[in-house]
């Protein structure tokens, strides 16, 4: 089963899962200059939070295409809503990406040896959590009995992440020889947003969810 679609929604259905794709290559394109920052190439870091920011721009682009062709009337009005809430908070884990790169940008923390493996762990999971809500969106329209399985996976992943943050903010507070308390703050700083991401990503999914279950009943 999936959401009904009629001749002239075809075209905004697919504006909806380019959006989740693009904001997918936004969440990759930051964990990529995360990895570069934490190797150490923080001028090729740099470079590439360049690129989170035209992505996340084109995300907004879509967006903002498939707000006007909601208020034209696509889908019926008791899914429309929702469909407008779920892509607005899909949007959100782009413009928090886009946050993130730019506090890695702009603050430039140093980071201790000992929580570079954390960092890197969650990067890797906030990719996989993004390709799980990706994969939702588009199962909404291909089949939705996939969705509910999806959605839990993206609050699983969204808890192991946390789980990381948990350990390196304790290691930040509690074990590692850090002089300037200031540094700590920014380490905490750089370590929330990277969690912060997949808490939006887990709000999206909570929004999915929503549709699945007015489609089911």
């Amino acid at each position: 089963m999936a959401l009904f679609i009629q001749k002239r929604e075809k075209n905004i259905v697919e504006d909806i899962k380019s959006h989740a794709d693009t904001v997918t290559e936004t969440v990759k394109s930051f964990v990529k200059a995360l990895d570069l920052y934490l190797d150490g190439n923080k001028a090729e870091s740099q470079g590439q939070t360049k690129q989170v920011h035209k992505l996340e721009a084109k995300a907004d682009d879509f967006r903002r295409k498939i707000d006007r062709e909601m208020y034209e009337g696509a889908f019926m009005p008791s899914i429309r809503e929702s469909l407008f809430v779920a892509v607005d908070a899909v949007d959100d884990v782009a413009n928090e990406a886009e946050t993130t790169g730019d506090i890695l940008t702009l603050i430039q923390p140093n980071i201790p040896e000992e929580i570079i493996g954390d960092l890197q762990e969650m990067g890797k999971l906030t990719i996989t959590c993004a390709e799980k809500l990706r994969d939702g969106v588009h199962n909404l329209f291909n089949d939705i009995n996939l969705v509910f399985d999806e959605m839990k996976e993206v609050e699983y992943y969204e808890g192991a992440v946390d789980k990381y943050v948990w350990g390196s903010l304790q290691k930040v507070f509690k074990e590692l020889k850090i002089d300037k308390f200031s540094e700590r703050l920014l380490l905490r700083e750089l370590i929330l947003h990277i969690n912060y991401i997949t808490n939006k990503m887990e709000d999206a999914s909570d929004r999915l969810d929503i549709i699945a279950l007015k489609l089911k009943t």
